[in-house]
This record gives structure tokens, C-alpha cells and sequence, in this order.
């Protein structure tokens, strides 16, 4: 059993009045990984970053300079992922990232495509965030899909690419104003309404985190 957990996240803007946000938006998306921490006394941080580089470069430093914790790297897929999580990141182009020498297929972590599609798993929540706004148009939000059958791996949310979920924000915010969808503006926020449980039911790849993680603090989630 690991004594502390980090999660290197990417998308949290370059300034503490956006990345603080962003942190506690991520720690309640993952209450009940920061609880089972908390109830074992097991040392918990979420570190965000501006950027994907910034943040693939700092989680390969602190697999140095930190050995004893136990690391996790999150990034959006960007596309469509049809290879194992650190062969994508090494063969997509704009990364080319090598699998640092101290980490284990367990640390690298894909949000599929995109963070957002992760929100659109739970359309009511997002509906709820956005309720107040004038203008706001549910009706650009797919329906939430029925539950995939296990095994299946291939979710109707993760198979959407990246363009459709950003047009689908585009659409059904396109006409509040000045809340057009922006992810450092929303994204901290809407993490601590969306339903984790629906995102893993429709998300495997946010599923695989869950369970890796509680795995490493010898727990079930």
C-alpha cells in the first residue's frame, strides 16, 4: 500500500487564481479516492498545470526527486486512443513523449478524447451548471447513453472525437453571454457537479483511474 499519492493534471491555466479552482474542482470529481486517503492516513495531493508539456515534464522529475510517492499523470487523449496509454502519448504527434524510465503503465492516465467529454457522460449535471445561464441551450446536449455491456471498451462517449465535443459546448453555450464554454473558466466548476459514478459507467478510462488508484491504497472503489 502507497503512504502518498500525487496527481499531475493537465488544464489548470499559468496563474494560483486558476489552478487553486482547478485543483478543488478535481478533488471533489475524486471525493471518494480523497476520503478512502484521508480515512488511511494516506498523504493526498492534485497538482494542475498550465499545459500538457509543463505537465508530462514535472511528473518525469518527480518520479526523481519524490521515488517514495506514488505518481499519476493525467492528460486528455486528444484523439482517439487505440493503443496502450504510454504508446499513444509516444506516437501521437505534438507529444512524443517517452515513457520515463521509473514509471509503470499504472501511472499514465488518458482522459478519452478530452476532460469535456468526461462532462458530457453526465449531461444533467452539466444542464444543472449552466441552468442560471440566459441563453443556454440544453437541448445541443446529447442524452445521456444507455450503460455499455461489460466488456465493452468502446463507449459511445469515448468514441466522439474531439471536434464534436467541442462544437456541442460551442452550440449550447453560444448564445449566453459572455459564458460562451471555456475550460479554465468552467472546468473547475463543473467537476464538482458532474456524477463520477455516471463518467466511469460511460468512461473507462476515467473507470481505470479509479480503480488503479484505490489498488494502490488497498482499497476497492
Amino acid at each position: 500500500m502507497v503512504t502518498s499519492i500525487a496527481i499531475h493534471l493537465e488544464g489548470g491555466g499559468n496563474s494560483e487564481a486558476t489552478i487553486s479552482p482547478f485543483r478543488q474542482g478535481m478533488s471533489a470529481f475524486l471525493q471518494p479516492l480523497v476520503t478512502a486517503a484521508r480515512l488511511q492516513g494516506i498523504r493526498w495531493r492534485i497538482i494542475p498545470y498550465g499545459g500538457r508539456s509543463q505537465t508530462f515534464k514535472y511528473f518525469c522529475n518527480a518520479l526523481i526527486t519524490e521515488p517514495d510517492v506514488f505518481h499519476i499523470l493525467l492528460v486528455d487523449a486528444e484523439e482517439a486512443v487505440t493503443k496502450k496509454e504510454w504508446e499513444h502519448l509516444k506516437t501521437r504527434v505534438g507529444d512524443k513523449w517517452d515513457k520515463p524510465a521509473k514509471a509503470t503503465d499504472e501511472q499514465c492516465h488518458l482522459m478519452i478524447v478530452t476532460m469535456e467529454t468526461w462532462f458530457l457522460a453526465d449531461p444533467n449535471g452539466v444542464k444543472e451548471f449552466f441552468k442560471l445561464k440566459k441563453g443556454f441551450d440544453a437541448s445541443a446536449l446529447p442524452e445521456e447513453p444507455p450503460l455499455p455491456t461489460p466488456p465493452k471498451v468502446a463507449t459511445v462517449m469515448q468514441a466522439m472525437s474531439k471536434q464534436k465535443v467541442n462544437a456541442i459546448f460551442a452550440k449550447a453555450t453560444r448564445n449566453t453571454k459572455g459564458e460562451q464554454y471555456e475550460k479554465i473558466k468552467h472546468g473547475a466548476k463543473l467537476l464538482e457537479k458532474i456524477d463520477s459514478i455516471k463518467v466511469r459507467q460511460q468512461c473507462p478510462s476515467c473507470d481505470r483511474l479509479f480503480k488503479i488508484v484505490a489498488k494502490a491504497m488497498g482499497t476497492t472503489i
